[in-house]
């Protein structure tokens, strides 16, 4: 059945066609531009100087540069997006992000029950500051149809709906959330979020306006003293949603940022920053100009706050689960069968609420492994033997023991596991271990977990040996410079298989280059550095043969070097911590960047090449350089070298990366925020790292 249409559609495709027909005209121009050109190149002529003094190939230099001005031209403009627009595009793209993570985490339809109250910590300035005077104009006003926060709504404290009135009412508008490992802390900042937005969506257009939309980003990565917290916002926006992917995205981005009431900044992993980097993030928290709630553990909050405070913050702390709230909360979350001993368990809590398993449960990762763990068929009644389990860190490090097992474990009527449990556990260990006090897994770092050496040395192999069979074809034509191009291609091939072969760097992604960008100073060495060597060949090789000068040579060198940066250019990085793309499509386009690279280059050599390249071994050297250069040019390249290295020397067995990271998060051991993995308990990392620790000593 056919959509509805109206006239909202009439203006999307207005607006699409006013952005994208200067440069899809440019790039149809430059096509039949091409076309003329290669048709001009191959008629009799006496010599290079008649075919370019040829009136045709003259009208096609012209039709060039009509081509070129409206694709600069479209290239440099963005259409205007006002800020409520973008308000409300990222507003979507946050609330599908997050909701999707919430039902993943199962934080809905059943959260664990969310208290909180005032903190003691003396880590900011009285209550008082934050506030506000009374008869004062507060800094940031309450949000619509929410109150302003008084010293006895603090008093009482809350749970989920009370901690949305404090950050919606909050004349400071600086909120830190602290707690104990395991505390919830992240699945806090998750629906706090989706409380905002619900807000957010709940009020009419008029007053929507006024309500900002909740960004939820860690601090992992973030130097406050090289980038400003708004530049550094600016940035993690462009490079996280797809929305500012386009031409212009940057500039909008600020505009969000810059405005007022448009944005509040959520930053989760405020304790896994660097500690030197702390006091300076608190100070420049303290100068946003937009609300801002910062999650994170009391150690390292106080550490920081001993230079710097966030000034006019409000300190709350997570409660503990009660024992009541544990039973009501477990009795709930059941989707099957209760294991062995339920009921004894329940009985116990009830009967025992200051007892040490009601302690082991009072935290949300206590009480989730409890309920992931124990299936079934288990007796969960073996935690009421107070001989094994006589303390709460004996409960929690058996539950957490659990987990690996629990999740690897064949269950009727589903598809056996893809690994064993012993193949789960040594990758997660060397994973763990590798990744230390780090919660970031980034696939694209794994290269620095192996030696650079071998890479590179395989990158150079792939690199020359795949423009072998190309340049042989040139020497075997007894073309005189055959051999001079040889010795630059394997120039080229140290160059890039150090470029390519180490790794570490950020993934890509097809993109629009920015005329500016390509217009660049940088851009021109660029140019020069990586065309002007190939022209050398290309020139002293035409010279000898008696087919062209060397300003010849020299321009299609120039030409390719133009159109290598232009190719590089359009292939930038663009996975950030974040990033609505899970890794599994961060992989998948930074292998498609790549191939794109590849065949643009392949193109390239052609189409710069002309006359003599055309004819006689232009597709065979675009092949050469292209094939290999579309094979290692991507960050997936060095990684599944490293991840062979690894393979090779034992350290993990022999299984594809991807598909076990994305099969882990499957089974509830990782999980995604954005383009990178993280344990889904932090305590399983460390517990994890530090068996792996102990069996390394004892080896």
């Amino acid at each position: 059945m056919l959509g509805r249409f109206d006239l909202s559609d009439l203006s999307v495709m207005s607006r699409w066609a006013r952005d994208w027909a200067p440069f899809i005209l440019g790039l149809v121009l430059l096509g039949v531009v091409i076309v003329w050109a290669g048709w001009a190149y191959r008629q009799p002529a006496a010599g290079i100087g008649d075919t370019l003094a040829r009136p045709g190939f003259v009208v096609a230099l012209a039709g060039v540069v009509v081509g070129v001005i409206p694709l600069l031209v479209s290239l440099g403009r963005r259409s205007a997006r006002g800020v409520d627009i973008l308000a409300a595009l990222l507003a979507e793209a946050v609330d599908g992000q997050w909701r999707q993570v919430a039902l993943e985490r199962r934080l809905r339809p059943e959260p664990i029950p969310l208290r909180w109250s005032l903190s003691d910590l003396a880590v900011t300035g009285p209550v008082n500051s934050a506030l506000g005077a009374p008869e004062g104009p507060p800094a940031f006003p309450p949000l619509s149809e929410m109150a302003r926060i008084t010293e006895a709504d603090l008093q009482a404290g809350g749970g989920r709906a009370e901690l949305h009135s404090v950050y919606a009412g909050l004349a400071s508008g600086r909120i830190v959330v602290v707690g104990a490992p395991g505390a919830g802390k992240s699945g806090t900042a998750i629906l706090l979020v989706l409380d905002a937005l619900t807000h957010y969506y709940s009020v009419d257009d008029a007053q929507r306006a006024r309500v900002p939309v909740p960004v939820l980003l860690t601090a992992h990565g973030w130097d406050p003293n090289a980038c400003s917290v708004r530049d550094w916002l600016c940035d993690q926006l462009t490079a996280i949603y797809p929305m500012f992917a386009r031409r212009g995205g940057r500039a909008e981005a600020a505009d969000l940022v810059a405005a007022r009431d448009k944005i509040a900044l959520v930053l989760d992993g405020f304790d896994e920053m660097d500690p030197a980097l702390r006091p300076a993030a608190l100070q420049a928290l303290s100068d946003a100009p937009f609300r801002v709630v910062v999650l994170t553990r009391d150690p390292e909050l106080v550490e920081a706050a001993s230079s710097r405070w966030l000034t006019g913050a409000l300190v709350v702390r997570l409660r503990s689960v009660t024992a009541l709230a544990a039973i009501d909360y477990l009795q709930r979350a059941r989707t099957g069968p209760a294991p062995q001993g339920w009921a004894d368990l329940l009985t116990h809590l009830g009967e025992q609420v200051d007892g040490v398993l009601a302690g082991a449960l009072s935290t949300p990762l206590s009480l989730t492994l409890l309920r992931d763990t124990y299936q079934a068929g288990d007796d969960v009644g073996e935690l009421l033997d107070s001989t094994r389990f006589g303390t709460i860190d004996a409960v929690e490090q058996h539950l957490i023991a659990r987990l690996l097992p629990a999740a690897y474990t064949p269950v009727p009527g589903r598809p056996p596991p893809r690994y064993s449990e012993q193949q789960a556990r040594q990758t997660l260990s060397f994973i763990a271990q590798r990744m230390g006090s780090q919660r970031d897994l980034a696939w694209w770092q794994i290269p620095r977990w192996a030696p650079a050496v071998p890479r590179v040395l395989t990158t150079v192999f792939v690199f020359v040996l795949g423009g072998g069979g190309g340049f042989a074809a040139v020497v075997g034509a007894g073309f005189p410079g055959g051999w001079l191009m040889v010795a630059l291609w394997c120039l080229f091939g140290f160059r890039y298989g150090r470029q390519f072969g180490t790794g570490g760097g950020e993934p890509r992604r097809v993109r629009i280059p920015h005329w500016r960008a390509a217009l660049s100073r940088q851009s021109f060495r660029r140019t020069l550095l990586s065309g002007l060597p190939l022209g050398f060949g290309v020139g002293i090789g035409l010279v000898s043969s008696g087919r062209a000068e060397t300003w010849v040579g020299i321009g299609i060198g120039i030409a390719f070097g133009i159109a290598s940066v232009l190719t590089d250019l359009a292939i930038g990085s663009g996975a950030g911590t974040g990033l609505p793309m899970g890794p599994r499509q961060v992989w998948r386009n930074d292998r498609l960047s790549g191939l794109a690279l590849g065949l643009a280059v392949v193109l390239m050599i052609p189409l710069a090449g002309g006359h003599w390249l055309t004819d006689r071994f232009g597709l065979t050297l675009g092949l050469a350089y292209g094939l290999p250069y579309g094979l290692i040019g991507s960050q997936t390249w060095p990684t599944t070298l490293a991840w062979l290295q690894l393979q090779l020397s034992h350290r993990v067995p022999a299984i594809r990366l991807i598909p076990f990271l994305d099969d882990a998060r499957e089974r509830g051991i990782l999980r995604t925020v954005g383009a990178v993995y993280q344990f889904r308990h932090a305590r399983l990392q460390d517990h994890l790292n530090d068996a792996t620790a102990t069996v390394s000593r004892s080896s």
